[in-house]
Parts: C-alpha cells; sequence; structure tokens
C-alpha cells in the first residue's frame, strides 16, 4: 500500500489519528477513577470516540477523500480502542480476562488471515462483513454497561461476556471460508 502524502492529513484520517490518540487519556482517566465522575469522564471519551468514528466515514464518503489509509486506519482504532477498554475492565469485572482473550485470538487470526493472503496471493478482506460490524457495535453496547454498571448482577454480566465472545467467536468463522479461499489462490 503505497500512501500519499496528501492522503496523510484528511479529514477523516485526522479523525482517526484523533481516536487512537483518545485510547491513552481514555485509559489514564478510567484507571486512575476515583469517583463516578471519573468514570463518567472516561465513559465520555469513549463516546466521543464512538462519534468521530461515525463521522468519519460520512465524511470520507461526502467530501471524497476514502483513502487505503483511511480504510486500514478505521478498524485500528476501533480494535485498539475496544481491547483498551476490555483491558481496563480486567481489575473490576471478574471473568472478563477471558473475553479479553478471546478478542485478542480473534484479532491476531483476523491479521494473520489478511498478511497471509496478502503475502501469497494479493488479496484481503475488502472491508468489514455485517456480522463483523454487529459484533462491534455489540461489543461496544456492553462495555458501555459494564463501564456505566459495574456492580451489575453477576449472571447479567456472564450473559453480556457471553454474548461478546460468542459474536467475536461468530465474526472469526464467518471469515474463515475467505481466507481459506484467499489462501488456496481462488
Amino acid at each position: 500500500m503505497t500512501i500519499r502524502k496528501k492522503e496523510l492529513f484528511t479529514i477523516p484520517n485526522l479523525m482517526g489519528y484523533f481516536r487512537i490518540l483518545l485510547i491513552p487519556i481514555f485509559m489514564y482517566i478510567y484507571l486512575n477513577a476515583q469517583s463516578v465522575t471519573d468514570t463518567c469522564r472516561a465513559l465520555f471519551i469513549l463516546i466521543l470516540s464512538g462519534i468521530t468514528d461515525f463521522f468519519d466515514g460520512i465524511a470520507a464518503r461526502k467530501l471524497h477523500q476514502v483513502t487505503q489509509l483511511g480504510k486500514a486506519l478505521d478498524p485500528v482504532a476501533d480494535k485498539l480502542t475496544l481491547g483498551a477498554v476490555i483491558f481496563c475492565l480486567i481489575r473490576t469485572i471478574p471473568g472478563i480476562q477471558y473475553l479479553f482473550a478471546v478478542f485478542a485470538v480473534k484479532e491476531l487470526y483476523m491479521l494473520a488471515g489478511n498478511l497471509i493472503s496478502m503475502r501469497f496471493h494479493g488479496k484481503k478482506l475488502d472491508g468489514a462483513a455485517f456480522i463483523g460490524k454487529a459484533s462491534t457495535m455489540i461489543t461496544y453496547w456492553c462495555l458501555a454497561f459494564f463501564l456505566l454498571f459495574p456492580h451489575m448482577p453477576r449472571l447479567l454480566q456472564l450473559i453480556l461476556m457471553m454474548l461478546c465472545g460468542g459474536m467475536m467467536i461468530a465474526a472469526g468463522l464467518y471469515y474463515l471460508p475467505t481466507f481459506y479461499h484467499f489462501i488456496k489462490g481462488d
């Protein structure tokens, strides 16, 4: 992927960089929270990231600034944000480290599948399928509930973690035949 200098500083790409810069800010505020107000500030950072994510896609299309960098940057910002939030919740939500493990394995599998496909056959996924987008959206919503209600009933915590994990696994399995065909050379 060759990146032209003018592609680096498009409005949508600047929003993507901004989302990535929000990650350590979120982590710092959340991990050092001393009150509900601090936790709400961290949640506000996450909501700001989500709003920016929503508008960067619209801006890219409306301003005709869809770039290869932007197509790569957007999912990277999503995955880094989700991973950071799940990681931060490990200290407050018992068992969420297993969700983090599912998330990490799925994302490493997706990365490896794309890299192997690109290396040997010049093919890669062209955007997320509906199930991948649904998995990301559901995970964001569930994580927001964990942030807002860290002391929710244990059964509800388990249901939300299983929902997220199940969606991640389903999304990963959905791409399995695609990667198989890419690697096989079909």
